[in-house]
């Protein structure tokens, strides 16, 4: 069951029930200062991670495989921190069991995390492009006219070009398809967020072009 407290708007609670019993695993508290992470009766104490110290996440659905077949998948979640410390959040489904309930879980987990978090990082980069500032994000750099990547490739933004799948997005140039690059949600840092800025430029370039 998906449980939700929003207390004066807030703090997003999640509770994750555990595979076999109704027992809950975990509770993560989505706060505008903080996320907690807790496993209610575990020795371990809970992972309590100040908002302004959460750096980047990604996310993914690995296979569980045995001897002959794939028995079951595991939905993560791997959190970072500015210590370069890695949090993870996993919920392993096996044989179907709470298939369905855990990724509706981890997509919501997904978007509290962008919500409370992630949305003020794209806000930060996408206020970086509008005064013609050049950085770099998720590998990509960004410069006042367009895109680079490994130093060769320079891309105008009217030749940039995106494509978005399941696991990951293609990035490349409209004129010439064999100069792409790839990011993947489940490797790449804050692919999302690098996904979300190339989206939002590329549309406004559209309406200008």
């Amino acid at each position: 069951m998906l449980i939700f407290m929003a207390m004066n708007n807030d703090t997003c609670l999640i509770e994750v029930p555990a595979l076999l019993t109704k027992k809950t695993s975990k509770i993560l508290t989505f706060k505008t200062e903080s996320l907690i992470i807790e496993k209610p009766k575990g020795l371990k104490s809970p992972d309590f991670i100040p908002a302004e110290t959460i750096t980047g996440f990604r996310y993914g659905i690995s296979w569980l495989r045995g001897y002959a077949f794939t028995i079951g998948r595991q939905y993560f979640i791997e959190i970072q921190t500015d210590q370069q410390k890695v949090i993870s959040v996993k919920l392993g489904s096996y044989y179907g069991l709470r298939k369905n309930l855990y990724n509706q879980l981890w997509s919501e987990i997904i978007h509290q995390l962008w919500r409370y978090y992630f949305v003020n990082q794209y806000n930060y980069y996408y206020d970086l492009y509008k005064i013609n500032q050049t950085f770099e994000l998720c590998g990509i750099y960004f410069h006042p006219n367009g895109i680079g990547w490994d130093a060769l490739n320079i891309l105008q933004w009217g030749e940039v070009g995106i494509s978005s799948y399941y696991n990951y997005f293609m990035i490349y140039n409209r004129n010439n398809k064999r100069q792409y690059k790839s990011r993947s949600f489940a490797k790449d840092w804050n692919a999302v967020v690098l996904q979300a800025i190339l989206k939002e430029i590329v549309d406004e370039k559209k309406v200008l072009f």
